[in-house]
């Protein structure tokens, strides 16, 4: 039986487009002049995943960036394993690690231990990259087939940023604070309830912060500004006007426009619009505090010079220092959930 024509437009109107513009374990691209890849360590948010970043993890990758992304194992995943091996060397056993519930009243101890398991996953990321540079032998139980002996020599580890959205932003921070190997962060719309108070006056490293229009309340902002200011070191906001907080992962393009604009997965700007300012700022700003060779990138879009730019917040704060105090205590935002449709 032939499928109606008309079938063919409803599904555009409900379905995106999934596919991903990458060959799975292709090999490194040969250079004709010998160099180095500078790194990019990735942090998910609360209910993605390693893989549901792909808009922005492939687009660094091409402009010669080697992408870590990881799957963190604190219960902040939608799902995921790990892999096993017994005491006889041969028998494996998979252990799958289930999102941890929301936590019922004070959220904030919880996922405080959360952000240092996760901070500790991207130091342990790091020193698994200087170990793939060094050539050494990696027992990769997973199997996937990535032949690793290829990365020997090829990682400038010199050039690390640090790279997260929402709790994956505040994992950043905190590895920024933890480990000097990382030279800067782009914070994607950063979730800053598990941030310590304490660490942000010892954060030394450049950082910008790039936010969408619908997500951010006071509370948030006033824990970023904290981070503003630093003397000598180059701090950054941009807002993307049109944009929600789904607008920086896959799943603003898993849904078609009309089914999309319902669940909230992406904003009034076109999303494809919207990843590319997004991507723009990224790689003008890793380009700048990674010191990397040509000056082709856009460095405007840092300053929030553009159509669809906000320098700075679009959230109105209150600048009397009580209110200040009182914004940044209360809990006016539910939970971020980047999976949650």
């Amino acid at each position: 039986m032939a499928v109606p024509k008309w079938t063919f437009p409803l599904c555009r109107l409900i379905l995106g487009n999934p596919k991903v513009p990458a060959i799975l374990n292709a090999p490194l691209l040969k250079q004709e002049t010998p160099s180095k890849f500078p790194v990019i360590v990735f942090s998910h948010g609360l209910g993605g995943q390693r893989t549901t970043y792909s808009v922005v993890c492939s687009e660094m990758a091409s402009r010669g960036y080697l992408v870590a992304s990881i799957e963190h194992r604190d219960g902040s995943a939608s799902a995921t394993y790990v892999t096993r091996q017994e005491d006889d060397g041969k028998t494996q056993t998979v252990e799958w690690i289930p999102m941890t519930p929301k936590p019922e009243g004070d959220e904030y101890p919880v996922r405080n231990k959360q952000v240092h398991e996760r901070a500790d996953e991207l130091g342990h990321m790091l020193d698994l990259l200087v170990t793939m540079d060094q050539g050494s032998n990696i027992n990769n139980l997973c199997k996937t087939g990535m032949d690793l002996s290829q990365f020997k020599d090829k990682l400038d580890l010199d050039r690390v940023a640090a790279m997260g959205h929402s709790f994956g932003g505040a994992s950043s921070l905190v590895s920024l604070y933890r480990d000097p190997r990382l030279k800067c962060a782009v914070i994607l719309d950063g979730w800053m309830l598990p941030v310590d108070r304490e660490m942000y006056p010892q954060i030394s490293q450049p950082i910008l912060f790039i936010n969408t229009e619908a997500f951010h309340w006071p509370g948030n902002i006033v824990r970023m500004n904290r981070l503003m200011g630093m003397d000598g070191v180059d701090r950054k906001m941009i807002t993307i006007k049109g944009s929600v907080h789904q607008s920086q992962s896959d799943f603003t393009f898993l849904f078609g426009e009309f089914f999309g604009t319902r669940v909230h997965s992406r904003g009034p700007l076109d999303p494809h619009v919207v990843i590319d300012i997004n991507n723009e700022a990224s790689l003008a700003f890793m380009a700048k505090h990674l010191d990397l060779p040509g000056g082709d990138y856009n460095s405007a879009v840092l300053e929030g010079e553009g159509e669809h730019l906000i320098k700075g917040t679009n959230v109105k704060l209150d600048p009397r220092p009580a209110k200040e105090e009182q914004a940044d205590t209360s809990v006016e935002k539910p939970t971020p959930d980047e999976a949650k449709l």
